[in-house]
């Protein structure tokens, strides 16, 4: 595996199974670069985020990692943060107070709605109206400015929601929002092992967002550090047939490329 980074890892301070060294550990075997650790941050009351009380620890801890310099892998301090519009100040409150490399945006919620973990409100509308809710929300997310990375692109099919009409346009209405908004996307590869069989976003949407220039990053949504890295040769391998010859790279909410 050529110079690669990782930058989308849940650990025990949120969802993940493990704690940093475990998942460090992996990414030495895996030759990695640089891994970021990402964990939630979700303005709902939910189970699976750090707790408000363990934000100081969370932030020393990671923080005196990332500063430990390592010749085999550097480590980013990332944020998975979810967009609520109705939040956004909170949420630049949050990211203000972390020392971050950078940010994942991601939507998780149709209004109150987890959809994805709850499935129990599947059926209730089409899943033409899902995806306008979704995508709308994702637009919206990039227009703020808060995220340096746009999450999972199209998780909304994740359980097996495919739209039941053609949808292209307003993927890629949404892609033109991610480009003028001047933020990445990442190839989220844990589709693959989720019902839908695919990455996040899948090849037919990584080629039109190679042809209109948003940069990608790579990220694995490792929840155990088994996960880390997963799929990447596919991925390269999708990436380059998809057009793309760099993935972006970050410090200090600064970009940088790596040549794939």
């Amino acid at each position: 595996m050529s110079y690669l980074v990782d930058y989308h890892i849940h650990t025990t301070f949120s969802d993940g199974k493990d704690t940093y060294p475990a998942y460090l550990a992996n990414a030495r075997k895996k030759d990695l670069a640089e891994i970021g650790f990402s964990d939630h941050i979700t303005l709902a009351s939910v189970d699976w985020c750090v707790d408000e009380i363990d934000f100081p620890v969370m932030r020393e801890n990671l923080k005196n990692l990332c500063d430990e310099f390592s010749e085999d892998v550097q480590v980013r301090f990332g944020l998975e943060l979810d967009y609520f519009p109705d939040k956004e100040e909170e949420i630049r409150q949050v990211i203000a107070y972390f020392p971050v490399d950078y940010v994942i945006g991601s939507v998780h919620f149709l209004n109150n709605w987890n959809f994805d973990t709850d499935r129990s409100l599947y059926g209730k509308w089409s899943n033409d109206e899902l995806y306008k809710q979704y995508f709308e929300l994702v637009q919206m997310a990039a227009k703020s400015g808060l995220f340096d990375i746009i999450g999972h692109f199209d998780l909304i099919k994740k359980f097996n929601c495919w739209p039941e009409t053609d949808q292209s346009q307003l993927i890629e209405n949404t892609l033109k929002v991610i480009k003028e908004a001047n933020t990445v996307i990442e190839l989220n590869t844990s589709g693959i092992d989720r019902e839908c069989g695919e990455f996040f976003p899948n090849q037919k949407i990584l080629e039109t967002a190679a042809s209109i220039g948003i940069p990608i990053t790579l990220g694995s949504d490792a929840h155990a550090p088994n996960h880390v890295a997963r799929h990447f040769d596919l991925a390269l391998k999708k990436l380059k047939e998809a057009g793309y010859t760099r993935i972006v790279r970050f410090r200090n909410r600064q970009r940088g490329e790596i040549i794939i």
